[in-house]
């Protein structure tokens, strides 16, 4: 703390002034009286010398204290100064010797002050009451001030009257109007005038005004979140002094009572010097350096990042409290030593020792590369809104977990989730400052694509956090992805899966990744079943044939599965299953058609579908999934198939597959849905649509149900396990010949 040093040597050097007159005190707390013993070194009432000291009351006629401030001014950089607290006052506050309480608490005013902010500063006398020092002298002080080493004064007199400010966070906009306002206001309070006219149009303004927040030696005012309520408020108790609270203390010193036989030395309560002015502000500075940083990292960057960054964040806010404690720390030391210099009981040579110049230097430069770190979230904050506003959402890339090692590849998986119905665009804040012409050619040319597809997410993917380097800005999926590539037909086979509301699609995807991953019943037993969507389902559980709900899985945005007659799938979502060792199949489950809400929400799934699909860099089959025993064929299939045809061509017709599921109670086979498939296609426009042993697959969805009853604990008959494990037998060679159908058959 070297830069204060020399403010101490200087103020030591007048310490020895005697006090001779009354020293005023404005009254941050309540609880003096008259009689009261005061501390002036550490700014305390120590309690009071009698309880019942007989006093008397004089009204005042002193006119009102009404004042404006606009924004940070010289007036408002001090804000204990602008509201009469002197200046030992305001050291023990900022030292933290005393606590700020009634108007002095204005110094913890938690948002930033700016040119938008107002204040508003009222003070009103209007009595004092008053007790003459003979009568005090009587009450045997000498006894007590030997028994209390700190007392140094008595409160004699009490200034009582109204004390506040009103600090006003105004709008952007309309700021003229509302001061205007606040203006009529201000002459209102000072001359004590009520026929102030004030219209709807009046009221409407201020009730716009951001933020209120008074601070008052009344606690009733303080209360008070409105400039209209506190201004009639005001004017309501102006008069009414009952309602008035102590303002001022009046303190006399033990030598003007003539208690000569005391031992107390206070002579050096008062420390004069022009330099405690510099004092006084360098510790002012290194406090508002850190109320800013508090005002940002808890209530403006919030309000700003909505939720998002909040790793960031959180790490900047415990990095400002490391800091705070360190400044409290030091704070402490020095309100205690100036404690001791008010006493003249050390010498400067004392304070120098124990003052650490490398904790101070420490403090400035956390405090400096926090403020860094807060600028650049600002600065991210206001980027996200500029994002949002041009139709982008945000994603902080550091939820991905990446490390140092991740491949590229990786990334994208991870990052798309297979998804390709959305675009990301990935960048850094260090590419857009470095490479900020293509930062700009991404951003028109992602926004332009948003425009000719209202249904195409766009998404700005930010890796700025991450511990994986980003090389370049990229956009996924990239152009080059939707060319039909040897490479990637050789990697992944892509199915779009299509089929009625409840026919089990996101089931069937389950089912049919444990039939791949387990050979036999017994292999699934031994570990949980393979959950890639949460699944739901009603099951009967014992031989009253009462039902059960099964859920199982991670909940899932995507899958509603709480209204009944509705696609339980939402979306459409892809999920990768590893065929062999050459061959990944990459499932998409789409919203199912047939939807309660009626044809019009079904030709709204069928847009969602085809947006996904044209965002796909191939499509190698449709896959339709049917219940092998349905009556009749759902009134949509035929709009279904129509739109297929339309959007791909009649060739689309030689990469379609039928899967049947549900198919134990028809011996594996499509029952009676396929004579109404056949009736059907025969109807239809486009012929030769293939549909035979070759391209259709039958499984039972049984079984994969039985074992996720089983993580319920249902326990099942022997005879029905046996059914669970013969069904998973056929299911199992089904879903072979289907992979071997996929790798070596389909084009």
């Amino acid at each position: 703390m070297t830069n204060i040093l020399p403010a101490l040597k200087n103020l030591l050097s007048h310490s020895s002034e005697i006090r001779t007159t009354d020293v005023e005190r404005i009254a941050i707390g309540q609880f003096g009286n008259i009689g009261s013993i005061y501390n002036s070194y550490q700014d305390e009432i120590l309690g009071n010398v009698h309880d019942n000291m007989k006093a008397k009351t004089v009204i005042l006629n002193h006119s009102v204290t009404c004042k404006l401030y606009h924004g940070r001014t010289y007036q408002t950089q001090n804000l204990l100064e602008m509201v009469g607290i002197d200046r030992q006052l305001r050291l023990s506050i900022i030292l933290q010797i005393v606590q700020p309480n009634g108007i002095a608490s204005i110094i913890n005013y938690p948002r930033s002050i700016d040119k938008h902010t107002r204040f508003l500063y009222f003070r009103y006398q209007s009595s004092i009451e008053s007790c003459h020092p003979d009568l005090i002298k009587r009450q045997k002080l000498d006894i007590l001030f030997k028994t209390d080493s700190r007392a140094t004064h008595v409160i004699t007199k009490i200034v009582r009257g109204i004390h506040a400010v009103v600090v006003i966070q105004l709008p952007h906009d309309e700021q003229a109007e509302i001061d205007n306002l606040l203006a009529r206001i201000r002459a209102s309070l000072e001359h004590k005038e009520n026929n102030i006219p004030m219209t709807s149009k009046d009221r409407d303004l201020l009730n716009r005004i951001i933020s209120t927040t008074v601070y008052s030696n009344i606690c009733a005012l303080s209360e008070i979140t409105s400039v209209y309520d506190i201004w009639q408020k005001i004017l309501q108790i102006q008069d009414k002094t009952k309602e008035h609270s102590h303002l001022v203390y009046i303190l006399s010193s033990i030598q003007q009572i003539n208690l000569e036989n005391t031992d107390n030395n206070v002579n050096n309560t008062t420390l004069k010097d022009p330099d405690i002015e510099n004092f006084e502000s360098s510790l002012l500075q290194k406090l508002s350096k850190l109320r800013v940083l508090n005002v940002r990292l808890y209530h403006e960057l919030p309000e700003l990042l909505q939720d998002k960054l909040e790793e960031p964040l959180t790490v900047a806010r415990q990095s400002f409290l490391e800091i705070k404690n360190l400044y409290n720390n030091v704070m402490q030391q020095i309100g205690d030593l100036f404690v001791r210099l008010r006493k003249k009981e050390v010498e400067i040579n004392s304070v120098t020792e124990r003052l650490n110049s490398d904790v101070q230097h420490t403090i400035d430069a956390s405090t400096r590369r926090l403020t860094d770190i807060s600028d650049d979230l600002t600065l991210k904050g206001n980027l996200i809104k500029q994002l949002e506003n041009t139709g982008f959402e945000y994603y902080n890339a550091a939820k991905l977990g990446l490390n140092e090692s991740s491949n590229e590849q990786f990334v994208q998986d991870l990052l798309l989730k297979n998804n390709y119905n959305k675009l990301f665009f990935c960048a850094t804040d260090h590419l857009k400052q470095q490479s900020s012409k293509q930062w700009n050619t991404f951003h028109c040319q992602m926004i332009k694509q948003r425009q000719e597809n209202r249904e195409l997410a766009i998404i700005y993917a930010d890796f700025t956090y991450t511990k994986w380097n980003l090389k370049e800005m990229i956009i996924l999926p990239s152009k080059q992805q939707t060319i039909n590539t040897h490479q990637s037909n050789d990697e992944y086979i892509n199915i779009l899966l299509l089929g009625e509301s409840g026919v089990g699609k996101s089931t069937f995807i389950n089912a049919f990744a444990n039939y791949l991953r387990y050979d036999t019943l017994n292999q699934a037993e031994s570990s949980k079943p393979y959950v890639i969507i949460p699944v739901s389902f009603v099951m009967t559980i014992n031989d009253e044939y009462d039902e059960e709900i099964f859920k199982f899985g991670d909940v899932d945005s995507n899958e509603d599965h709480n209204n009944s007659g509705q696609s339980v799938t939402q979306q459409c979502r892809s999920y990768v299953f590893k065929l062999s060792n050459e061959k990944k199949l990459r499932i998409i489950d789409t919203p199912g058609f047939g939807d309660t809400r009626g044809d019009n929400q079904d030709n709204v799934n069928m847009k969602i579908i085809f947006s996904f699909i044209n965002h796909l860099p191939y499509l190698n089959s449709i896959c339709f999934l049917f219940k092998p025993n349905v009556k009749q064929l759902n009134r949509f299939l035929y709009s279904c198939y129509t739109q297929l045809f339309e959007f791909f061509g009649e060739n689309i017709r030689d990469h379609f597959i039928f899967c049947f599921t549900n198919a134990r109670s028809t011996f594996f086979a499509p029952g009676d849905t396929r004579p109404l498939l056949q009736s059907f296609f025969n109807s239809f426009p486009i012929k030769d649509i293939p549909f035979g042993k070759k391209n259709t697959f039958c499984f039972d969805s049984e079984s994969f149900r039985y074992l996720v009853a089983l993580q319920r604990s249902l326990v099942f008959k022997e005879i029905e396990r046996d059914e669970f494990e013969k069904s998973w037998i056929r299911s199992v060679e089904e879903a072979q010949r289907f992979r071997n159908y996929l790798c070596k058959e389909l084009r």
